[in-house]
């Protein structure tokens, strides 16, 4: 009977050193792979790209540029689920819209576009879906153009410390938003970042 409950003993205790020395290697390698490649923006503090842009939003609630060219993916534009744009249109409340502008700050289902302004419904690139208001004192304003990222161009969309409703600015958010041409993989395919402080 001691021999029985000692190989019984002996089993479990192999099955449980597999599976730690399993759940070591696993770990392990998580933490290589994670030391070799680049992180994730939202996982890094002061993960906004610092770039120059030449064009500014001027101080508003929810209001929007006209078209604005891209100036990516070729004279084909980009290719966004199927679709290719060569313009957008930048929206203070946080989102980058085509075919359209977006006054609206009440969030909605993105997956199936948003309505803008003329009724149609817009496909929809969102890192911050909320009432950004540029007004207030203290408030920094939308910045947008291009610029190179990692030897790449892109468009690029800043909202470094903007403020929120009714011109508010006790609370300021900082956030990016990058469309990267990555025409080196394809034509018209993009990369698509974003970036918080």
């Amino acid at each position: 009977m001691p021999y029985t409950t000692c190989s019984h003993w002996g089993a479990r205790k192999r099955q449980f050193m597999n599976r730690f020395t399993h759940f070591l290697m696993v770990f392990i390698a998580l933490l290589c792979a994670a030391a070799t490649t680049r992180p994730l923006g939202a996982q890094t503090a002061n993960a906004i790209i610092p770039v120059t842009l030449a064009n500014t939003l001027a101080a508003n609630d929810d209001d929007s540029t006209a078209a604005v060219p891209l100036n990516i993916g070729g004279t084909g534009g980009i290719n966004f689920f199927g679709k290719t744009f060569t313009q957008v249109f930048v929206n203070n409340n946080g989102n980058l819209t085509f075919g359209d502008s977006l006054l609206t700050y009440t969030p909605n289902a993105l997956a199936q576009g948003v309505t803008c302004d003329s009724g149609s419904a817009c496909p929809i690139i969102a890192p911050f879906f909320a009432d950004v208001d540029t007004s207030g004192t203290g408030s920094g304003l939308v910045k947008y153009g291009n610029a190179m990222i990692n030897g790449l161009n892109a468009f690029v969309a800043n909202y470094i410390n903007v403020g929120y409703c009714c011109g508010n600015t006790d609370k300021l958010n900082s956030f990016q938003v990058a469309l990267i041409d990555r025409a080196d993989t394809g034509a018209g395919n993009v990369d698509i970042e974003f970036n918080y402080n």
